[in-house]
């Protein structure tokens, strides 16, 4: 068990595991945190020079939307997770975009495979899932675009 844990490249999924406790999953492993899922992510993003806040305060900006956002947690490596619920809600899972190879419905929710072959049965219907992958795939997308402007501005 960790105290500690920042998303990163390697980060699949992050799910809750009663208030106090989160399960990470990643291409190296599964790790328990001593931390809610929400605890996780806003440090996460501190660690890379925000909040969740704020990260989520520039995806409404750039989607301009406001519902169950994708946040850029890590600008430089474009690292973009989105929740599968509200972010408020104890039940709430995050997915690193990034990583997710393919998806599916299974008899009640959906599987989602990683780019590890590793399979996750989620608790979300196709259609949410398929519509927060294309939000955060969006934000990733208009995050690149962004960066590039930038280069040729300046």
């Amino acid at each position: 068990m960790f105290d500690e844990y920042y998303i990163n490249a390697d980060t699949l999924l992050i799910t809750p595991v009663g208030k106090n406790k989160t399960k990470i999953h990643d291409v190296n492993g599964t790790y328990i945190v001593k931390k809610p899922v929400f605890e996780v992510v806003d440090i996460s993003c501190q660690y890379y020079g925000s909040s969740y806040s704020g990260r989520y305060i520039g995806a409404k900006k750039l989607l301009d939307m406001d519902y169950k956002l994708p946040i850029i947690v890590d600008e430089v490596k474009e690292i973009v997770i989105f929740p599968t619920c509200s972010p408020k809600s104890e039940d709430c899972c995050w997915i690193c975009v990034n990583n997710v190879d393919n998806y599916e419905k299974s008899k009640k929710h959906s599987k989602v495979k990683f780019v590890n072959n590793s399979i996750f049965e989620i608790k979300v219907s196709l259609n949410s899932l398929e519509n927060q992958i294309m939000r955060a795939t969006m934000l990733l997308m208009r995050l690149k675009r962004r960066k590039n402007q930038s280069k040729k501005i300046g």
